[in-house]
């Protein structure tokens, strides 16, 4: 066997090194000498009683990000742009009608109306 095998063979663990054979020594002790406590769904009982500190969070996080966004659609008068963009969008769709925008429109609502669909029956599972 060449040195860079036992090199390679040699790992360290909280900067000692430990050979192969101290390894398999220390799982074989570990192996014999484990003792299963029973807590008798203890633990799960606990785990359960713990409150889930990420959903309180994110439905904290999710409110106040709406506040933020209602308050700076209030304060940029939001609606105006809305307004101003469908009026657009009506004008051009009234003044340049073609079967193929008109299909195209009538494709994507459908296909976003199937998207939405589709996100709240998985949202209820």
């Amino acid at each position: 066997m060449a040195m860079d095998d036992i090199r390679e063979e040699i790992r360290e663990v909280n900067g000692e090194r430990i050979l192969p054979e101290e390894e398999q020594l220390i799982g074989r002790f570990f192996a014999e000498n484990t003792v299963e406590l029973q807590d008798r769904g203890f633990t799960n009982r606990v785990m359960r009683r713990l409150p889930d500190r990420s959903v309180c969070l994110n439905r904290i996080w999710t409110a106040i990000c709406l506040v933020a966004a209602v308050a700076v659609f209030i304060l940029t008068k939001g609606w105006i742009s809305i307004l101003g963009t469908l009026q657009g969008f009506f004008t051009d769709m009234v003044t340049s009608v073609s079967p193929a925008s008109v299909l195209s429109v009538f494709g994507t609502m459908l296909l976003l109306t199937a998207v939405a669909g589709y996100s709240l029956v998985t949202s209820e599972r």
